[in-house]
Protein backbone atom coordinates (compact mmCIF):
# COMPACT_ATOMS: atom_id res chain seq x y z
CA UNK A 1 0.00 0.00 0.00
CA UNK A 2 1.13 3.41 -1.08
CA UNK A 3 0.58 6.55 1.39
CA UNK A 4 0.31 9.79 0.19
CA UNK A 5 3.32 12.09 1.52
CA UNK A 6 1.53 15.67 2.27
CA UNK A 7 2.69 18.32 4.74
CA UNK A 8 2.03 18.92 8.04
CA UNK A 9 0.84 21.87 8.51
CA UNK A 10 0.74 24.37 11.85
CA UNK A 11 -2.56 24.29 13.02
CA UNK A 12 -3.47 21.40 10.74
CA UNK A 13 -3.41 24.34 7.88
CA UNK A 14 -5.87 27.19 9.84
CA UNK A 15 -5.76 30.44 7.81
CA UNK A 16 -3.96 32.65 9.39
CA UNK A 17 -5.43 35.91 8.62
CA UNK A 18 -8.83 33.99 9.86
CA UNK A 19 -7.35 32.51 13.06
CA UNK A 20 -6.42 36.19 14.30
CA UNK A 21 -9.80 37.73 13.45
CA UNK A 22 -11.43 34.47 15.17
CA UNK A 23 -9.56 34.75 18.22
CA UNK A 24 -10.14 38.92 18.43
CA UNK A 25 -13.89 38.21 17.86
CA UNK A 26 -14.12 34.94 19.84
CA UNK A 27 -11.17 34.50 21.90
CA UNK A 28 -12.78 36.21 24.82
CA UNK A 29 -15.82 34.44 25.17
CA UNK A 30 -14.40 30.92 24.66
CA UNK A 31 -12.07 31.42 26.91
CA UNK A 32 -14.43 32.61 29.71
CA UNK A 33 -17.34 29.91 28.26
CA UNK A 34 -15.03 27.01 28.85
CA UNK A 35 -13.67 28.24 32.08
CA UNK A 36 -17.35 28.40 33.43
CA UNK A 37 -17.77 24.91 32.66
CA UNK A 38 -14.46 23.59 34.18
CA UNK A 39 -15.62 25.25 37.36
CA UNK A 40 -19.09 23.55 37.67
CA UNK A 41 -16.74 20.21 37.80
CA UNK A 42 -13.73 21.09 39.69
CA UNK A 43 -13.46 19.84 43.66
CA UNK A 44 -10.73 19.88 46.07
CA UNK A 45 -8.42 16.83 45.52
CA UNK A 46 -6.29 15.17 48.49
CA UNK A 47 -3.49 17.63 48.34
CA UNK A 48 -2.08 19.22 51.11
CA UNK A 49 -0.77 22.82 50.29
CA UNK A 50 0.39 25.04 53.07
CA UNK A 51 -1.71 28.38 52.80
CA UNK A 52 1.43 30.31 52.65
CA UNK A 53 2.87 28.61 49.66
CA UNK A 54 2.89 28.98 46.18
CA UNK A 55 2.81 27.30 42.78
CA UNK A 56 4.81 28.35 39.99
CA UNK A 57 4.02 26.43 36.54
CA UNK A 58 5.91 27.09 33.49
CA UNK A 59 5.15 26.78 29.75
CA UNK A 60 1.38 25.47 28.37
CA UNK A 61 -1.24 28.10 28.10
CA UNK A 62 -3.61 26.01 26.59
CA UNK A 63 -3.10 22.40 27.67
CA UNK A 64 -2.37 20.20 30.61
CA UNK A 65 -0.16 23.12 32.63
CA UNK A 66 -3.35 25.52 32.07
CA UNK A 67 -5.57 22.24 33.73
CA UNK A 68 -3.44 22.19 36.93
CA UNK A 69 -3.54 25.97 36.92
CA UNK A 70 -7.36 25.80 36.99
CA UNK A 71 -7.38 22.56 39.23
CA UNK A 72 -4.98 24.78 41.52
CA UNK A 73 -6.77 27.60 41.63
CA UNK A 74 -10.50 27.01 42.08
CA UNK A 75 -10.01 23.26 43.56
CA UNK A 76 -7.65 23.58 45.51
CA UNK A 77 -7.33 27.34 46.37
CA UNK A 78 -3.83 27.74 46.25
CA UNK A 79 -1.48 30.93 45.22
CA UNK A 80 -0.66 30.27 41.38
CA UNK A 81 1.83 32.18 39.59
CA UNK A 82 2.39 31.33 35.83
CA UNK A 83 5.05 31.77 33.12
CA UNK A 84 4.84 31.36 29.32
CA UNK A 85 5.18 33.46 26.34
CA UNK A 86 2.52 33.88 23.77
CA UNK A 87 1.21 36.33 21.73
CA UNK A 88 -1.05 38.50 22.00
CA UNK A 89 -2.90 38.78 18.67
CA UNK A 90 -1.77 35.16 16.97
CA UNK A 91 -2.68 32.46 20.07
CA UNK A 92 -5.23 31.53 22.70
CA UNK A 93 -3.55 31.64 25.84
CA UNK A 94 -3.33 35.42 26.90
CA UNK A 95 -7.74 34.55 26.84
CA UNK A 96 -7.12 31.77 28.54
CA UNK A 97 -5.07 33.88 31.18
CA UNK A 98 -7.35 36.73 31.27
CA UNK A 99 -10.39 34.50 31.87
CA UNK A 100 -8.96 32.83 34.73
CA UNK A 101 -7.77 35.75 36.14
CA UNK A 102 -11.17 37.67 36.24
CA UNK A 103 -12.11 34.67 37.82
CA UNK A 104 -9.80 34.04 40.34
CA UNK A 105 -10.01 37.93 41.24
CA UNK A 106 -13.60 37.17 41.86
CA UNK A 107 -13.16 34.64 44.51
CA UNK A 108 -10.18 36.63 46.25
CA UNK A 109 -7.36 34.17 44.84
CA UNK A 110 -3.91 34.79 44.00
CA UNK A 111 -3.14 34.31 40.10
CA UNK A 112 -0.42 35.99 38.51
CA UNK A 113 0.57 35.86 34.89
CA UNK A 114 4.04 36.88 33.55
CA UNK A 115 3.88 36.96 29.08
CA UNK A 116 7.95 36.33 29.08
CA UNK A 117 10.51 34.03 28.20
CA UNK A 118 10.63 31.10 31.05
CA UNK A 119 14.29 30.37 30.58
CA UNK A 120 16.01 34.34 31.02
CA UNK A 121 17.46 35.15 33.79
CA UNK A 122 15.36 38.81 33.71
CA UNK A 123 11.77 36.73 33.82
CA UNK A 124 12.68 34.50 37.12
CA UNK A 125 14.26 37.36 38.89
CA UNK A 126 11.09 39.32 38.23
CA UNK A 127 8.92 36.19 39.28
CA UNK A 128 11.15 35.96 42.65
CA UNK A 129 10.88 39.53 43.46
CA UNK A 130 7.01 39.11 42.99
CA UNK A 131 6.60 36.11 45.37
CA UNK A 132 8.97 36.55 48.02
CA UNK A 133 7.83 37.98 51.24
CA UNK A 134 4.52 37.37 50.30
CA UNK A 135 5.06 33.33 50.45
CA UNK A 136 7.07 31.00 52.69
CA UNK A 137 7.69 27.98 50.04
CA UNK A 138 7.31 27.42 46.40
CA UNK A 139 6.66 24.41 44.27
CA UNK A 140 7.43 24.60 40.67
CA UNK A 141 5.59 22.74 38.33
CA UNK A 142 7.74 22.49 34.91
CA UNK A 143 5.27 22.11 31.51
CA UNK A 144 7.21 24.02 28.71
CA UNK A 145 6.92 22.14 25.56
CA UNK A 146 9.63 23.94 23.34
CA UNK A 147 11.45 21.26 21.27
CA UNK A 148 12.82 20.24 17.89
CA UNK A 149 10.28 17.61 16.96
CA UNK A 150 13.40 16.26 14.49
CA UNK A 151 15.77 13.38 14.45
CA UNK A 152 19.26 12.83 15.21
CA UNK A 153 21.76 13.03 12.48
CA UNK A 154 22.86 9.45 12.71
CA UNK A 155 19.59 8.61 12.16
CA UNK A 156 18.35 10.43 9.08
CA UNK A 157 15.16 11.99 7.71
CA UNK A 158 12.33 9.56 7.75
CA UNK A 159 8.50 9.44 7.00
CA UNK A 160 5.95 8.32 9.45
CA UNK A 161 2.00 7.55 9.40
CA UNK A 162 -0.02 10.74 10.31
CA UNK A 163 -3.60 12.18 10.10
CA UNK A 164 -4.51 15.28 8.55
CA UNK A 165 -6.94 16.50 11.08
CA UNK A 166 -9.01 20.17 11.15
CA UNK A 167 -7.69 22.32 14.29
CA UNK A 168 -10.22 24.72 16.18
CA UNK A 169 -9.27 27.67 15.08
CA UNK A 170 -9.95 29.39 18.27
CA UNK A 171 -9.08 26.74 20.47
CA UNK A 172 -5.69 25.86 18.18
CA UNK A 173 -6.28 22.74 19.65
CA UNK A 174 -6.88 19.16 17.25
CA UNK A 175 -10.89 18.96 16.99
CA UNK A 176 -11.96 15.61 16.79
CA UNK A 177 -15.90 16.52 17.40
CA UNK A 178 -16.88 15.99 13.96
CA UNK A 179 -15.46 12.70 11.74
CA UNK A 180 -15.28 15.31 8.50
CA UNK A 181 -12.46 16.88 10.71
CA UNK A 182 -10.05 13.66 10.14
CA UNK A 183 -9.36 14.26 6.68
CA UNK A 184 -6.73 11.79 5.87
CA UNK A 185 -4.44 9.11 6.25
CA UNK A 186 -1.05 9.69 4.68
CA UNK A 187 3.02 10.20 5.66
CA UNK A 188 4.65 13.09 6.66
CA UNK A 189 8.39 14.15 6.50
CA UNK A 190 10.45 14.14 9.93
CA UNK A 191 13.64 16.39 9.29
CA UNK A 192 17.20 16.08 10.81
CA UNK A 193 17.95 18.32 13.75
CA UNK A 194 20.79 21.46 13.64
CA UNK A 195 23.34 21.86 16.40
CA UNK A 196 21.06 25.20 17.04
CA UNK A 197 17.90 22.79 17.08
CA UNK A 198 19.45 20.21 20.08
CA UNK A 199 20.77 23.38 22.10
CA UNK A 200 17.73 25.20 21.92
CA UNK A 201 15.38 21.81 22.36
CA UNK A 202 18.62 20.90 25.23
CA UNK A 203 17.86 24.37 26.95
CA UNK A 204 13.93 24.55 27.26
CA UNK A 205 13.25 21.02 28.36
CA UNK A 206 16.63 19.49 29.68
CA UNK A 207 17.82 22.64 32.13
CA UNK A 208 15.25 24.52 32.23
CA UNK A 209 14.23 23.21 36.16
CA UNK A 210 17.87 23.97 37.09
CA UNK A 211 17.17 27.52 35.90
CA UNK A 212 14.74 28.15 38.51
CA UNK A 213 15.55 25.62 41.33
CA UNK A 214 18.82 27.30 42.11
CA UNK A 215 17.61 31.45 42.72
CA UNK A 216 14.55 29.73 44.64
CA UNK A 217 16.57 28.04 46.72
CA UNK A 218 18.92 31.15 47.13
CA UNK A 219 16.04 33.18 47.97
CA UNK A 220 14.77 30.98 50.60
CA UNK A 221 11.53 29.43 48.77
CA UNK A 222 12.43 26.15 48.02
CA UNK A 223 11.57 24.45 51.59
CA UNK A 224 13.29 21.24 52.78
CA UNK A 225 11.49 17.73 52.72
CA UNK A 226 8.02 20.02 51.36
CA UNK A 227 8.79 21.93 48.55
CA UNK A 228 8.02 19.70 45.16
CA UNK A 229 9.95 20.66 41.80
CA UNK A 230 7.99 18.41 38.76
CA UNK A 231 8.14 17.88 35.08
CA UNK A 232 5.36 17.36 32.52
CA UNK A 233 6.61 14.03 31.07
CA UNK A 234 5.73 11.45 28.22
CA UNK A 235 7.36 8.07 27.96
CA UNK A 236 7.35 7.43 24.34
CA UNK A 237 7.91 3.89 22.98
CA UNK A 238 11.42 3.05 22.81
CA UNK A 239 11.47 2.66 18.99
CA UNK A 240 9.25 5.84 18.31
CA UNK A 241 11.09 7.32 15.21
CA UNK A 242 10.42 11.22 16.24
CA UNK A 243 10.38 11.18 19.78
CA UNK A 244 13.19 8.35 20.68
CA UNK A 245 14.88 8.92 17.94
CA UNK A 246 15.83 12.98 18.68
CA UNK A 247 15.90 16.34 20.33
CA UNK A 248 13.04 15.71 22.48
CA UNK A 249 14.28 12.13 23.83
CA UNK A 250 17.61 13.78 24.37
CA UNK A 251 16.15 16.34 26.34
CA UNK A 252 13.90 14.26 28.72
CA UNK A 253 16.63 12.34 29.57
CA UNK A 254 18.87 15.43 30.68
CA UNK A 255 15.65 16.50 32.44
CA UNK A 256 15.92 13.92 34.76
CA UNK A 257 19.41 13.85 35.42
CA UNK A 258 18.41 17.75 35.90
CA UNK A 259 16.15 16.87 38.78
CA UNK A 260 18.07 14.20 40.38
CA UNK A 261 20.53 17.08 40.97
CA UNK A 262 17.64 19.27 42.09
CA UNK A 263 16.65 16.68 44.64
CA UNK A 264 20.38 16.12 46.04
CA UNK A 265 21.72 19.74 46.26
CA UNK A 266 18.21 21.66 47.74
CA UNK A 267 16.75 18.38 49.40
CA UNK A 268 13.21 19.08 48.23
CA UNK A 269 10.87 16.53 46.56
CA UNK A 270 10.98 15.72 42.87
CA UNK A 271 8.41 14.39 40.98
CA UNK A 272 7.74 13.06 37.29
CA UNK A 273 4.08 13.55 36.03
CA UNK A 274 3.90 10.79 32.97
CA UNK A 275 0.93 11.83 30.77
CA UNK A 276 -0.64 9.70 28.37
CA UNK A 277 -0.99 11.57 24.52
CA UNK A 278 -3.72 14.68 24.85
CA UNK A 279 -5.18 16.39 22.38
CA UNK A 280 -3.30 19.89 22.68
CA UNK A 281 -1.47 22.04 20.78
CA UNK A 282 1.88 20.77 21.62
CA UNK A 283 1.45 16.96 20.36
CA UNK A 284 -0.34 18.21 17.16
CA UNK A 285 3.32 19.68 15.98
CA UNK A 286 4.64 15.99 16.65
CA UNK A 287 4.58 14.34 13.55
CA UNK A 288 2.98 10.81 14.05
CA UNK A 289 1.30 13.05 17.14
CA UNK A 290 -2.29 12.99 16.19
CA UNK A 291 -2.24 9.36 15.32
CA UNK A 292 -1.26 8.43 17.88
CA UNK A 293 -3.63 10.12 20.25
CA UNK A 294 -6.43 9.38 17.75
CA UNK A 295 -5.64 5.50 17.58
CA UNK A 296 -4.83 5.08 21.82
CA UNK A 297 -7.99 7.99 22.60
CA UNK A 298 -10.16 5.39 20.05
CA UNK A 299 -8.41 2.10 22.33
CA UNK A 300 -9.35 3.77 25.36
CA UNK A 301 -12.60 5.29 24.71
CA UNK A 302 -13.83 1.52 23.84
CA UNK A 303 -12.40 0.40 27.49
CA UNK A 304 -14.35 3.07 29.12
CA UNK A 305 -10.61 4.80 30.18
CA UNK A 306 -10.11 8.04 28.40
CA UNK A 307 -9.81 10.80 30.54
CA UNK A 308 -9.56 14.61 29.34
CA UNK A 309 -7.60 17.26 30.97
CA UNK A 310 -9.31 18.30 34.19
CA UNK A 311 -9.44 14.81 35.40
CA UNK A 312 -5.54 14.24 34.35
CA UNK A 313 -4.95 17.51 36.07
CA UNK A 314 -6.98 16.31 39.27
CA UNK A 315 -5.25 13.32 39.19
CA UNK A 316 -1.43 15.36 38.95
CA UNK A 317 -2.47 16.79 42.67
CA UNK A 318 -1.05 13.86 44.24
CA UNK A 319 2.59 15.53 44.19
CA UNK A 320 1.02 17.87 46.56
CA UNK A 321 -0.13 14.67 49.06
CA UNK A 322 1.79 15.00 52.20
CA UNK A 323 2.52 11.08 51.74
CA UNK A 324 3.99 11.67 48.06
CA UNK A 325 7.30 10.29 48.14
CA UNK A 326 8.89 11.44 44.94
CA UNK A 327 7.78 8.19 42.97
CA UNK A 328 6.60 8.90 38.91
CA UNK A 329 2.95 9.70 39.17
CA UNK A 330 1.71 7.67 36.52
CA UNK A 331 -1.38 8.96 35.05
CA UNK A 332 -0.62 6.73 31.49
CA UNK A 333 -0.81 3.70 32.81
CA UNK A 334 -3.93 2.70 30.81
CA UNK A 335 -2.06 4.69 27.82
CA UNK A 336 1.06 2.40 28.08
CA UNK A 337 -1.48 -0.96 27.94
CA UNK A 338 -3.16 0.92 24.80
CA UNK A 339 0.18 0.67 23.08
CA UNK A 340 0.08 -3.21 21.87
CA UNK A 341 -3.26 -2.57 20.44
CA UNK A 342 -1.94 0.48 18.85
CA UNK A 343 0.77 -0.33 17.00
CA UNK A 344 -1.63 -3.28 15.40
CA UNK A 345 -4.13 -1.45 14.55
CA UNK A 346 -1.86 1.65 13.24
CA UNK A 347 0.39 -0.53 10.87
CA UNK A 348 -3.23 -2.20 9.31
CA UNK A 349 -4.54 1.21 8.84
CA UNK A 350 -5.55 2.33 5.52
CA UNK A 351 -6.58 5.30 3.83
CA UNK A 352 -10.22 3.32 3.44
CA UNK A 353 -10.56 3.25 7.33
CA UNK A 354 -10.65 7.09 7.89
CA UNK A 355 -12.77 8.78 9.87
CA UNK A 356 -14.10 5.44 10.84
CA UNK A 357 -11.41 4.31 12.67
CA UNK A 358 -11.86 7.41 15.36
CA UNK A 359 -15.72 7.01 15.99
CA UNK A 360 -15.47 7.16 19.38
CA UNK A 361 -14.13 10.49 19.73
CA UNK A 362 -16.75 12.31 17.81
CA UNK A 363 -19.64 14.06 18.91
Amino acid sequence: MTLEVFKKLPLGGVDRRAMVGALAERGPTVAREQLAAEQKSVTKSGAELAPDAAVIILGGSNGITRGLAVQLLFGDRASVYCVHLDSEKMQIGPHHVKAIGEAAAAEGLTARFFNADATKAETIAEVIGEIKGKHRAVHLVNGIAAGATKRYQEHGPTQVKEVDVAFDTVLQTPDFSKAENVRKLGLVEVEVATDVDIERTNKFMGTSSLLWAEPLAEAGLLAKGESVVAFCDYDYPKDDPVYAMGPLAGAKQLQRKTMAEIKERFGVKTARLCYPAVATTALGAIPGGLLMYALTGQILAERGQLRGIPELARESMAIFEKRYDGADVRLDAAYQETLPEFFKRRDALTPGDIPGAFAKLYG
